[in-house]
């Protein structure tokens, strides 16, 4: 068989990814660095740089009480290694929970005029993915902080332009307002950064999986074993 990849090889002397040896990379780049050449197969400059790292951090954990969160402490709790239980959480990624960065992208190419594709949504009930959040109905201050750093750093945005006026839009129709949620910023910096789609998903499971590791180590640490729901908050609705 044969294997072809642009991505990395190992040689005698050194591995070598995106065509730049590694061990050069090892003390010299950053972390958040290294993983924006892999995904993309381009440094990024000082600006993207910045934002990189502050949009992995921005989606590192989010509490207890999320899907992953619980998933992963469920598995750990049942005695399963750091492996298995962060896996679990990972496999709780979907489109509602982590894939909305995804469809978001994919929705903010096919805007051209804001205000019109919002009206359009809401009229036919179609999902404006990148926006609204269960807890934050004013502002989600994930997205605030990434608005703020590209003011910072000088960093025009063209997709997260188009975002906010989307958010206008929906307050101005819906006469309330749908925060842009931290995935809508997200993925509208991706886009200007040069990142398909398909990299939204892949992007989150890398920003979350040290919460996940944490959440389940500390579950192992703190917690009895085996978590179960109580038998109070079950509601039998059945005949």
């Amino acid at each position: 068989m044969e294997f072809k990849t642009a991505v990395s090889k190992m040689t005698e002397n050194d591995l070598i990814i995106r065509g730049k040896k590694h061990s050069d990379m090892i003390g010299n780049w950053p972390f958040s660095k290294t993983i924006f050449f892999l995904l993309s197969g381009k440094e990024p400059d000082k600006k993207e740089a910045a934002l990189f790292d502050a949009m992995l951090t921005t989606v590192i954990d989010h509490g207890m009480g999320t899907a992953s969160s619980m998933a992963t402490r469920f598995v750990a709790s049942t005695g399963n290694s750091l492996n298995t239980a962060v896996a679990g959480g990972v496999l709780a990624l979907g489109d509602y929970h982590g894939g909305a960065i995804e469809k978001a992208m994919c929705l903010f190419t096919e805007v051209d005029k804001p205000a019109a594709f919002v009206k359009d949504a809401l009229e036919n009930k179609k999902v404006l993915y990148g926006f609204g959040h269960k807890v934050y109905k004013i502002q989600d201050p994930r997205t605030a902080h990434l608005v703020a750093l590209c003011k910072k750093e000088g960093y025009v945005s063209k997709y997260l332009t188009l975002a906010l006026e989307m958010e206008k839009a929906i307050e101005e129709l819906k006469g309330k307002k749908i925060v842009l949620n931290v995935d809508g910023a997200i993925a509208a910096l991706l886009l200007d950064m040069g990142f398909a789609p398909e990299m939204g998903k892949g992007f989150f499971i890398i920003g979350r999986t040290p919460g996940l590791v944490v959440q389940a180590v500390e579950e192992q640490a703190r917690e009895k074993p085996v978590r179960r729901v109580s038998e109070d908050d079950i509601t039998y609705d059945g005949k």
